[in-house]
């Protein structure tokens, strides 16, 4: 897969590409200190409170975004604590996985007198 310094400088061309004018900050991983990216025009790079995009939270935007991931549910408790279920599957649909998911939206009778009708 991806080196964590290549999803790093993903990362960080998804940041400057979101914001292409803004100001925000960027943690450096060797210290706490922060850097603005981006045209900051003698501006505080605390400007605009960014959260901090992990390479797993890039994957599950990317994931959703490409239909990859679908939501089975949100659950909302008590507490007003959330918890999202997502799901998907790397692997490709083939046209037999199609061809079934057609038919199985079509009424049974109608299946079956198509395969009756083939015999």
């Amino acid at each position: 897969m991806f080196s964590s310094s290549e999803l790093n400088a993903l990362l960080e061309q998804v940041r400057a590409q979101l914001g292409q004018n803004a100001v925000f900050p960027i943690q450096n991983a060797s210290s706490n200190k922060t850097k603005s990216c981006g045209n900051n025009n003698g501006k505080d790079a605390n400007i605009l409170n960014i959260p901090n995009i992990t390479p797993q939270k890039v994957l599950v935007i990317a994931g959703l975004l490409g239909g990859v991931l679908e939501v089975r549910s949100v659950l909302v408790d008590r507490n007003q604590a959330i918890e999202i279920l997502l799901d998907g599957s790397l692997r490709r649909k083939t046209k037999l996985d199609k061809m079934l998911d057609e038919i199985g939206k079509m009424p049974f009778d109608d299946v079956l007198r198509a395969v009756l009708g083939r015999i």
